[in-house]
């Protein structure tokens, strides 16, 4: 299997996907302190709006569950209803019938358990804090969305005014209330590493008979986690507030890479370069590991409507002409790389 980075940009308008609290009658916009360049002179402190990474995961593993019911891959009950919980206790064990570890050679039976229970936690990681405790970290990573901090004034933030209307019957017809919306140039990466999806993590312990299931479901489990992929960047539908603060998105430009054998992660969008800087960054990587003879493979796509990759020539870029062609692209690739059998 490999590992596959994306980095994304997109002009997002009126927006209000990550509220952080409420003010009176304001609903306020999530911020975040950004360093960013000043004038080419140095380096300054400015509280902009973004939309966490935990936004982002949540929408991501809701599309795992929908893909694993229409592949028939097991989950728990708290997943089915989009709960991620994620066993982080000895109740939620007993929920799935799952016996907490004995000691800690036991931990390597129950993590394999818990994933034979719940395709979530194979693919988005669990924490189990008992007196053994079981961790596997998620095999997807995903930061905040920011603003892109090396293009000037592409963030802002204002409440708009709205009035809400109350039934005659009710004192207070008319209940005036504010929603900061933010609108920016966002960018966020995207990494997910196919290599530890349908593995146990522990290194140590007894192994299960059960690990037998658990790698027959593996080729099942890869293809269902990239399904899910290629749906969140086609939806891009994370966040909050999208029944009436539906945002204005257009995706502008994208990079993504599979590497094999390696962890090569992208180049941030901030600024509308980081395509070239990704390809230079993987030219100089492989290059420097063929000379610890390590022979690495990594492919590099992109969608770029800003043209700032238009005069790149480069037999390892292949260019798309959407956020969805580029996802074709890239599964393609891994199809005819990997088997999933």
């Amino acid at each position: 299997m490999g590992y596959i980075s994306i980095a994304l940009r997109a002009i997002v308008n009126v927006e209000s996907l990550n509220g952080i609290e409420t003010v009176g009658n304001l609903s306020r916009h999530r911020t975040a302190p950004l360093v960013i360049p000043v004038n080419g002179n140095g380096y300054a402190i400015r509280f902009l709006p973004v939309v966490s990474g935990e936004s982002i995961a949540h929408a991501y593993q809701e599309l795992l569950v929908e893909e694993a019911i229409s592949n028939g891959l097991p989950l728990s009950e708290r997943s089915k209803r989009y709960e991620f919980l994620k066993f982080t206790d000895y109740n939620l064990l007993q929920e799935e019938g799952i016996e907490q570890p004995s000691d800690e050679n036991d931990i390597r039976r129950a993590e394999v358990e818990i994933l034979l229970k719940d395709f979530v936690c194979d693919v988005g990681g669990f924490l189990y804090a008992g007196n053994y405790s079981i961790k596997r970290t998620s095999c997807f990573q995903v930061g905040y969305m920011i603003p892109a901090i090396y293009e000037k004034e592409i963030a802002a933030l204002e409440s708009q005014f709205h009035m809400r209307f109350a039934p005659s019957s009710m004192s207070n017809y008319q209940i005036p209330f504010s929603v900061e919306v933010g609108s920016a140039l966002y960018t966020f990466t995207f990494t997910l590493d196919t290599d530890r999806i349908g593995k146990p993590s522990t290194p140590f312990g007894k192994k299960s008979d059960k690990e037998e299931e658990l790698n027959r479901q593996r080729g099942l489990r890869v293809k269902t986690s990239l399904t899910a992929l290629t749906k969140f960047y086609s939806y891009l539908s994370f966040g909050a507030k999208r029944s009436r603060f539906l945002p204005n998105m257009d995706v502008v430009s994208s990079v993504a890479s599979y590497s094999k054998d390696s962890r090569f992660t992208v180049s941030p969008g901030n600024d509308n370069g980081f395509i070239r800087s990704t390809i230079e960054r993987k030219r100089a990587f492989v290059d420097t590991m063929n000379k610890f003879n390590k022979s690495i493979s990594i492919d590099i796509f992109a969608y770029d409507k800003e043209n700032a990759a238009s005069n790149i020539t480069d037999k390892d870029i292949t260019l798309s002409s959407s956020i969805e062609d580029m996802m074709r692209s890239l599964i393609n690739k891994i199809a005819e790389t990997e088997s999933y059998n």
